[in-house]
């Protein structure tokens, strides 16, 4: 029988092989697979395909052959009894669990669906190879004891793996540990380890390990190791992706480097196994022989492939996740950066005109909505056009940029913004201000603007830089706009420069 085929249960290699004739079947699937031992029991030819329901039901046992039930282990491990069994072999999916034996000797055997079986034919006999006269009275020669180990290796394989699907990244070092554990202890090893390679694999280090009571640990002192410290090791995992010594005095001269390094551990026989993410070697996980040397089993194999394949879906599921959330918040930020940007005066960093519409209009209809004050400060720095002729627009620039962190410090209370709303003209909201806290404001900001002192020696108002201002307040309703608002406002900023400049007006 081909076992290497990818139907056949990961375990099958173990079953096969076995003395003991084994059907196996899952109540979800079709499939009923027959080792070696039970395809000549039944006289069925050899065959790299499982065996179907139909060509079972059609298969006849031979004459004169004893069997015993005896219940195993889980998944369920039957043992048919009887005497000259001649009859229909019938698997029939439905009801409980139960194994029976009809008088007609028709053998049937129920289960519920999800359920896995194992149905063991064992034809019984006597040292002398005779049929077993008393069936009852004797035990089927199988290694029960190893074939338990491997089932129950199997299923705490598969529940260690099923949290391992979806653990988060603060997680997954506890489960790595608990499957490295898991190896250590069903292997009859030292220690259990896992290393990592660097992206161009040449250095790895120690990331996990897992130690037998009175075994010295050692992933402290085996971070950064590059490949020229074990060059025969490197290339080994590298190229087979495996790394089995049962004696490490045995080692060839050209691993030297590693045969010193495993006497400074101690280490007798050393096994180790690749993990790959997708094609590429991301790491191994081993088992290290202490105390005396091992000769590793198929077994041992199986296992630590096993846990090394699924340590390396488990990481690289967990890095695409970190991943993916790396990605989801630099889109985050790229969009917030742009909401920025869409909102905000380049130069000034305040509002700019688009944005200061949409919350003038939040704020007229919040206003309406609880009859609260809003009111609305509109300024411009006067005769800036000679200070831009006369100092350079750089010099320009800086003064507005000082301007907006002047209205940026004196716009205090929450839900006040500033904006840019022209060249040199500047805007404040102000909600549940009446007229005179919007008074006060804008005398703050006028006091602001003169102390930085800016020069501006083409003034005939001051020797200093300086703002008109207007200022409007109203208890809105549902047929107050913006555009009243801003008339309103720039009424009283008129007047303002019409009186001379430098100074502010509050329109009635």
């Amino acid at each position: 029988m081909a076992n290497n085929s990818d139907c056949y249960p990961h375990f099958w290699a173990i079953l096969d092989p076995l003395p003991v004739a084994l059907l196996y079947k899952e109540s979800a699937k079709a499939d009923i697979f027959a080792n070696a031992a039970a395809r000549q029991l039944l006289g069925v030819s050899q065959s790299d395909k499982p065996l179907s329901l139909p060509q079972l039901s059609e298969v006849r046992l031979l004459d004169q052959q004893h069997h015993k039930i005896s219940l195993l282990s889980n998944p369920l491990l039957l043992a048919l009894s009887g005497t000259t069994l001649s009859k229909q072999v019938l698997l029939d999916i439905k009801g409980s669990i139960t194994p029976y034996i009809l008088q007609s000797q028709l053998i049937k055997l129920q289960f519920s669906l999800g359920t896995t079986i194992i149905v063991t034919l064992c034809p019984l006999q006597d040292s002398a190879g005779s049929a077993v006269a008393n069936p009852s009275a004797y035990s089927p020669s199988v290694d029960i004891a190893e074939l338990e180990e491997a089932l129950a290796f199997d299923k705490l394989m598969s529940l260690i793996s099923t949290e391992l699907i979806n653990v988060d990244s603060e997680a997954l070092d506890q489960h790595v540990e608990d499957a490295l554990a898991a190896l250590g202890e069903f292997c009859h090893a030292d220690r259990s380890y896992l290393f990592q390679f660097n992206d161009d694999l040449s250095e790895m280090s120690n990331t996990h390990e897992w130690v037998r009571e009175g075994v010295t640990a050692h992933k402290d002192n085996l971070q950064h190791i590059p490949d020229n410290a074990l060059p025969y090791f490197f290339e080994k995992i590298q190229q087979d992706h495996i790394f089995a010594v049962a004696d490490v005095s045995q080692l060839p001269p050209e691993a030297s480097s590693e045969q010193e390094e495993f006497n400074n551990e101690d280490i007798r026989s050393v096994l180790c196994t690749a993990m790959l993410a997708g094609n590429k070697l991301i790491g191994f996980v081993g088992c290290d022989m202490v105390a005396r040397q091992r000769n590793w089993t198929s077994n041992d194999l199986r296992r630590i492939k096993l846990v090394g394949e699924m340590i390396a879906n488990s990481i690289q599921n967990v890095n695409y996740r970190v991943s993916l959330q790396q990605i989801q918040q630099e889109l985050l930020t790229a969009n917030q950066e742009l909401q920025k940007q869409a909102n905000q005066d380049g130069l000034t960093g305040l509002a700019n005109r688009r944005h200061f519409d949409e919350k003038l209009l939040e704020e007229l209809q919040r206003s309406a909505r609880h009859k609260q004050p809003l009111s609305l400060i509109l300024l411009d720095i006067d005769l800036f056009k000679p200070y831009n002729d006369h100092y350079g627009h750089q010099a320009g620039d800086e003064a507005l940029q000082q301007v907006a962190a002047a209205l940026i410090t004196e716009s205090r209370r929450q839900g006040e913004i500033a904006a840019r709303y022209g060249g040199e003209e500047f805007v404040l909201i102000l909600p549940s201000s009446d007229s005179k806290a919007c008074l006060e404001v804008a005398e703050r900001v006028q006091k602001h603007i003169k102390t930085l002192q800016i020069k501006h020696c083409k003034s005939d108002v001051a020797p200093y830089l300086s703002a008109s201002i207007g200022c409007y307040s109203v208890i809105a309703d549902k047929n107050t706009s913006a555009k009243h608002m801003l008339s309103k406002a720039d009424q009283a900023l008129y007047q303002a420069k019409a009186a001379g400049r430098n100074r502010i007006i509050v329109a009635s």
